[in-house]
């Protein structure tokens, strides 16, 4: 009795299949719709920035001084020819994550005011090159390479920096910071020598360094320095391109410097106990 047919197909069909399959999927990708995020911007002639409500000196509650991250982009938009609506949320200081602070393509096209480029959020959105840098960092009148028997103060701030890592690694190397409970309070305590040295966002000490001509470094034994930069909904290609030029040539003819002094935002290039600053704008 004759055995069961097996059947063969040819090879080149299978080839086939997955070719067809591939073409389907390339077809897929011509049918989507065009970027058109920055062509949509320029029609309303207006684009609107989700920012903090506070997050000095990035965003103030000064009308004449309203924050670096706010002027700067007041000359984004003005390059771009276009006017700037700031759409405040108060969520947005209070940590790194973006899933948190509840905004939406609906709200607003881009994000400011603090927005850390790190892998969790740049997994969520896409971003700029950075301009500034935040982290913990040390503020003192004079240089420091070490803060063994110093009095340190410490002032929190309003950013997402982990303090529990922080305040972990200082006891490690036997320090108790005091707490203070204001920039200016920091400030105030370095200025009549009740304190040695202050730690605190770098945001916040580097302007306090910047105001007094003091010496600014990022903290020791902790890693937590990030880029800061604009932040803008993936896919929106056209957009980034745009903003990516303008902010090119307000680096190159001086306006983020100029910012920077306004807002005595001190650079840092040294870090507490030895080692090079890293390159994080």
């Amino acid at each position: 009795m004759a055995g069961p047919r097996i059947s063969t197909r040819p090879k080149w069909v299978g080839d086939l299949g997955t070719l067809g399959v591939i073409g389907l999927l390339f077809g897929a990708i011509y049918l989507l719709p065009p970027d058109n995020s920055y062509e949509a911007i320029r029609e309303t002639g207006r684009i609107t920035a989700c920012m903090p409500t506070l997050y000095p000196p990035l965003v103030t509650a000064d009308p004449a001084e309203p924050g670096f991250d706010v002027e700067l982009l007041g000359q984004l938009a003005q390059r771009l020819d276009l006017r700037l609506n700031i759409l405040p949320n108060a969520a947005m200081a209070k940590d790194f994550n973006p899933r948190s602070w509840r905004v939406t393509r609906a709200q607003c096209q881009v994000l400011a005011g603090g927005i850390a480029l790190t892998t969790p959020v740049l997994s969520y959105l896409d971003a700029t090159a950075p301009y500034l840098s935040t982290g913990w960092a040390v503020v003192s009148p004079e240089p420091l390479t070490s803060l063994d028997g110093k009095t340190v103060g410490f002032y929190a701030g309003l950013s997402g920096l982990d303090r529990v890592a922080l305040s972990r690694s200082l006891r490690q190397m036997g320090l108790r910071p005091r707490i203070v409970n204001s920039a200016e309070a920091l400030q105030a305590g370095l200025a009549d020598g009740t304190l040695d040295a202050g730690i605190s966002e770098a945001l916040v000490a580097r302007q306090i360094a910047g105001a007094n001509d003091w010496s600014v470094s990022w903290a020791p034994g902790t890693e937590e320095r990030y880029p800061l930069g604009i932040g803008l909904w993936k896919g929106d290609l056209t957009l980034k391109r745009r903003l990516t030029a303008a902010l090119d040539q307000l680096e190159a003819d001086g306006t983020v410097d100029r910012l920077k002094d306004k807002y005595d935002i001190a650079d840092i290039e040294t870090v507490i106990g030895g080692g090079a600053a890293p390159e994080l704008e």
